[in-house]
């Protein structure tokens, strides 16, 4: 699941059945890639090989150099990054009139 929060953009995939060595996370342009791989192996029904690949946009006002991902114990992988504050408060300038001309030597008609 993705979510954008005010400050933060977010990732959070189960991944319980991936150990962090099965799994990588790139960077791709404007994308993020989630790639997560394990051979087959025994299960109790017998055996299985899992493979997924995931991508995100990411979003015009995240920096890819500030994302980041941390693996849980109970297997939910979260990549997350820090949003650039976009909210500025609006403000009006004042405007002075000045008594003489911004061009030296223009004369009135």
């Amino acid at each position: 699941q993705m979510r954008l929060e005010k400050d933060k953009f977010t990732v959070n995939l189960d991944v319980k059945h991936f150990s962090p060595e099965e799994l990588k996370v790139k960077v791709l342009g404007d994308m993020i890639d989630i790639h997560g791989k394990h051979e087959e192996r025994q299960d109790e029904h017998g055996f299985i090989a899992r493979e997924f690949n995931r991508k995100y946009r990411i979003p015009a006002d995240v920096d890819p150099l500030t994302i980041t991902s941390s693996l849980s114990l109970d297997g939910v992988l979260t990549v997350s990054a820090p949003r650039k504050p976009s909210d500025l408060p609006e403000r009006t300038i004042p405007i002075t009139h000045e008594e003489k001309p911004a061009i030296t030597g223009a004369q009135r008609k």
